[in-house]
């Protein structure tokens, strides 16, 4: 959740949560963006509640420049079956004017 990001506008504060499903993660959640450090966002990757603090990605704050940015968040969960199951999530963040 969601299944897409709202716009932020340079200058204005902006936050926006992505949120995985509560269920156990094999090896952990990849991450990855093409966000640059100097854009005025961060992401913070633990932004959820115990114990699925790292199924919660935060982006935030105040966009200095516009553009669209990449985001990608990957991962393995098992089935009921005992089986795995992949997902893959990927974003856009547009920052406009």
């Amino acid at each position: 959740m969601p299944t897409a990001l709202s716009n932020a506008v340079v200058g204005q504060y902006y936050s926006a949560k992505i949120e995985i499903e509560k269920v156990t993660l094999i090896d952990g959640l990849y991450f990855d963006t093409s966000i640059p450090t100097n854009s005025g966002l961060s992401v913070d990757l633990n932004a959820g509640g115990v114990p699925y603090s790292d199924h919660t990605i935060e982006i935030k704050g105040t966009p200095t420049r516009s553009g669209t940015y990449h985001i990608v968040l990957e991962g393995i969960t098992r089935d009921a079956h005992g089986g795995n199951i992949h997902f893959r999530k990927e974003y856009d963040l547009v920052v406009v004017k």
